[in-house]
């Protein structure tokens, strides 16, 4: 036999063939091995925020898988008051489903496949406040399924939400002062930003925005008739502090904005101050349904869109250059 028919040999190629075979079957055997015996207890961590943000509040949720092998089926649940609305989430990419109405609360459920190891996913969700004088709370549950196949449960702390009525006392400063206010240390500053689908002199929410600031026992610092801009003062009795209330009539919009230094009195104003609007053209007979009333945010990124647009147009937000149609 010559030297090639050696090199071919059947027995040696099996030969061959097999060692390989038990090789790979040998590492196979180790990488599970190693799976299994992955600790995951204490290195899947949930954590949360809830603060004011702008004119609502945000609530944000970080969860952590800190091991070495994925985590699947993971459900997470957060139930919030009834008086507050979800309003958008972030990252967009999210799909948020409609929450579920319980006995005096609301209860959102998202589920992802499987959440890969040592990664984190942070889901930002924005509440506006729909009222006044309630205490709710707002927590998180999430439960997901660990390599060793059992059902493990992260709950938050609950997180109270107090939003209370204001008392206002009218406050007088001259005129000149104004831009100080807004130069303040610390100060924060919040708009809502409406638009009206109905073809009306909007004078007449010039006035309404007038009437509602009256009401509320604010006092008038200055007032712009040509650019139809008015500000108010005004001193929270329970916290002392003061808040500037500035109402305009811009591109079509009707906007307030609110400065303090409690960013808590912001969203309580302008939430009082949203209703109140909506609830008097509404009872005047301006508009037939409070659906005819937009609040010109983005829905992408919450930007206070430039202007109010006409129906069916579409409008690119200037911050996050997204569109949309408003109405």
């Amino acid at each position: 036999m010559n030297n090639k028919e050696k090199e071919a040999s059947p027995d040696q190629v099996q030969d061959l063939v097999i060692f390989k075979t038990k090789i790979e079957y040998k590492r196979e055997e180790k990488d599970k091995y190693l799976f299994e015996t992955i600790d995951q207890e204490d290195k899947i961590k949930l954590e949360y925020d809830f603060r004011p943000f702008s004119g609502h509040y945000l609530y944000a949720i970080l969860l952590s898988n800190q091991s070495l092998a994925p985590i699947t089926d993971v459900k997470i649940k957060i139930k919030y008051p009834e008086f507050l609305s979800l309003t958008r989430c972030t990252p967009p990419t999210i799909i948020i489903p409609p929450s579920v109405e319980q006995r005096g609360s609301k209860q959102l459920n998202l589920e992802f496949d499987e959440f890969n190891e040592n990664s984190r996913k942070q889901i930002n969700l924005h509440f506006k406040a729909l009222s006044l004088k309630n205490v709710g709370e707002l927590r998180t549950i999430i439960t997901y399924v660990n390599n060793k196949d059992f059902v493990r449960v992260l709950n938050s702390e609950p997180v109270e939400i107090r939003i209370n009525k204001l008392n206002i006392t009218p406050k007088i400063i001259p005129s000149f002062q104004l831009k100080k206010i807004l130069q303040i240390p610390g100060i924060k500053k919040a708009i809502k930003s409406f638009g009206v689908g109905i073809n009306i002199d909007l004078d007449i929410f010039f006035n309404i925005v007038e009437q509602i600031l009256r009401a509320h026992n604010f006092q008038l610092i200055a007032k712009d008739l040509n650019n139809k801009i008015i500000w108010y003062l005004g001193t929270d009795l329970e916290s002392e502090e003061d808040i500037l209330i500035i109402g305009q009539i811009v591109s079509n919009k009707v906007e307030v904005i609110a400065a303090s230094q409690n960013h808590q009195i912001i969203i309580s104003i302008l939430t009082q101050i949203s209703n109140d609007f909506k609830e008097r053209i509404l009872r005047r007979g301006i508009v037939s349904s409070i659906d005819h009333i937009y609040e010109l945010e983005c829905k992408y990124c919450g930007a206070v869109l430039s202007y109010f647009p006409k129906k069916g147009e579409s409008i690119e937000c200037k911050k996050c250059k997204y569109e949309q149609i408003v109405w």
